[in-house]
């Protein structure tokens, strides 16, 4: 099982609520699941989620690399998880 983003970098001029990726749970097989995602209490503060996106909160944040911990529970199967991300924040 994995989880996957298929973005990780923002500019330090992206507005509140600006999609920084789609996240993805794939099953040991390679099958797609539908899931539901939530950051643990240890994620930056910064970010948020909104649906299987990955969002930014609030502006600005400040350039550098923000640690964002995200847990999920597929649909109909039990199968759950977590995994790290790494979002970096360029000031371009």
């Amino acid at each position: 099982m994995a989880i996957s983003i298929d973005n990780l970098t923002i500019s330090t001029k992206a507005a509140a609520n600006t999609t920084i990726g789609t996240l993805a749970v794939t099953d040991s097989g390679g099958i797609a699941r539908q899931s539901n995602f939530i950051l643990t209490e240890d994620s930056a503060g910064f970010f948020g989620i909104s649906g299987s996106k990955l969002i930014t909160l609030r502006t600005p944040i400040l350039p550098g690399y923000y640690c964002v911990e995200v847990s999920f529970n597929a649909e109909y199967i039990p199968l759950s998880g977590d995994s790290s991300f790494v979002i970096t924040v360029t000031a371009t």
